[in-house]
């Protein structure tokens, strides 16, 4: 095993666990969508399933702003190389804390989303595990 490996697996289940986050957001809207009702023609949601609907609109937030701050991060790291007359093909090591804001977006939406359901499954149980 190598370092080169060892960075495809991480890259490989960052990447899946960020898409499986997003994938879980949207499915978290459309759970709350459901359970919506009409009143007055009006469409509302459970007052129950307003911190999880907050909760997953951050998160789905933060997913952005993780590829906007990698892509930041990354784009005036490059500029700077550039600048000091890097030539293209050089090989160099990138600095430990460039992706140190991509990773705390990262990180917070995946605590965002799961905290969202969280609540979702708390309301799901409520309305059908609980004798009526």
């Amino acid at each position: 095993m190598d370092l080169k490996y060892v960075q495809e697996r991480y890259a490989y289940y960052s990447g899946k666990a960020s898409d499986i986050t997003r994938q879980f957001g949207f499915a978290g809207i459309a759970i709350i969508w459901i359970f919506r009702s009409e009143t007055d023609k009006q469409w509302k949601v459970p007052r129950e399933l307003l911190p999880a609907a907050i909760l997953i609109t951050i998160g789905l937030g933060l997913d952005f702003l993780q590829y906007i701050a990698g892509t930041l991060m990354w784009a005036v790291y490059r500029r700077l190389k550039e600048r000091a007359g890097t030539p293209a093909t050089a090989e160099f090591l990138a600095p430990n804390w460039i992706n140190w804001p991509a990773l705390t977006f990262f990180w917070l939406k995946i605590i965002f989303v799961a905290s969202a359901y969280a609540v979702l499954i708390k309301f799901l149980a409520d309305r059908f595990l609980t004798p009526s």
